[in-house]
């Protein structure tokens, strides 16, 4: 028995030995595997943050490099715009250099050989329309013949009916220049009525003629051939027979109120009032007086 309990005593040595050797072992291989897969596990977590950071940061350094890449290209564009509305500018620079040279160049011109003031513009105006109111001073204008009447001929028909509708004797005879109607031939109105006829304008050879029979029309007032009325004015320019026609109230409120007066020339009326006569020669100034009247 004692042999026994030693040989199995023995045995449960060696067995605890056995398992106390295989622990050792295992612990061994632990510690030698355990560095290696500390050493792995130190290394993959701080390279993947490293990695996503570079990332990050290569993706944000893209993506300002494309703002920039834009705000550049817009500088660009910019930039080309201004050096265009430079030149431009430099161009019209120039070109205004040029008119000013030209205008001093003018200026030096003018004052060497001054032009015609406002003032004497004026004066030659006034003395154009005057020599052209004297080249009409031969003329008249008849109002009211027919169209066609004169067929063709308008001398040889004022030369034979003016001293029948105005009963004036010519003892040298009556010599008209030239005669023509004004203004183009009319159309047709509405239905069958004619139009106003144009007038006749006729230039006397002698002014002594042509004043009888604008006498002769004044005096007789209405003056009528064929049934129709015809009427003589005197033949100014239209500068002048604005000025006369400024007067076309007064006239009319002088023959309401009965006060003589008479349209001298040029353009200056004359009015027989009662405190004695009067000279306008503002339109202005005649109407408020004849207005004052009583």
């Amino acid at each position: 028995m004692p042999n026994a309990t030693r040989h199995t005593a023995k045995s449960n040595s060696g067995a605890a030995g056995s398992k106390v050797s295989e622990t050792a072992n295992a612990s061994t291989a632990n510690m030698k595997t355990s560095p290696r897969r500390h050493e792995a596990d130190s290394e993959e977590g701080p390279t993947g943050e490293v990695a996503k950071e570079l990332a990050r940061l290569s993706a944000l350094i893209l993506e300002k490099a494309e703002s920039q890449d834009k705000k550049l290209e817009e500088i660009r564009v910019s930039t080309s715009a201004t050096e265009s509305k430079l030149a431009d500018i430099a161009n019209r620079i120039c070109e205004v250099e040029s008119r000013l040279c030209f205008l001093e160049d003018a200026h030096r011109a003018q004052e060497g050989n001054p032009s015609a003031s406002k003032a004497e513009v004026e004066t030659l105006r006034q003395k154009m329309d005057d020599f052209e109111n004297r080249e009409r001073r031969n003329n008249l204008r008849f109002m009211g013949f027919h169209e066609g009447c004169e067929e063709d001929n308008a001398v040889k028909f004022l030369e034979e009916i003016i001293p029948k509708i105005f009963n004036i004797n010519f003892p040298k005879g009556l010599e008209i220049e030239r005669a023509h109607r004004l203004g183009s031939r009319p159309g047709r109105g509405e239905g069958s009525q004619a139009l106003r006829p144009r007038p006749i304008i006729a230039r006397f050879l002698r002014f002594q003629d042509r004043d009888r029979i604008a006498e002769a029309a004044r005096k007789m007032g209405t003056v009528t051939w064929e049934r129709r009325r015809i009427m003589v004015f005197a033949d100014y320019s239209k500068l002048l027979s604005d000025r006369r026609m400024k007067f076309r109230e007064c006239k009319k409120l002088l023959h309401e109120k009965n006060i003589r007066f008479s349209l001298n020339y040029p353009a200056v009326l004359m009015v027989k009032a009662p405190q004695g006569p009067r000279r306008f020669e503002d339109h202005k100034e005649a109407l408020a007086f004849i207005t004052s009247l009583d």
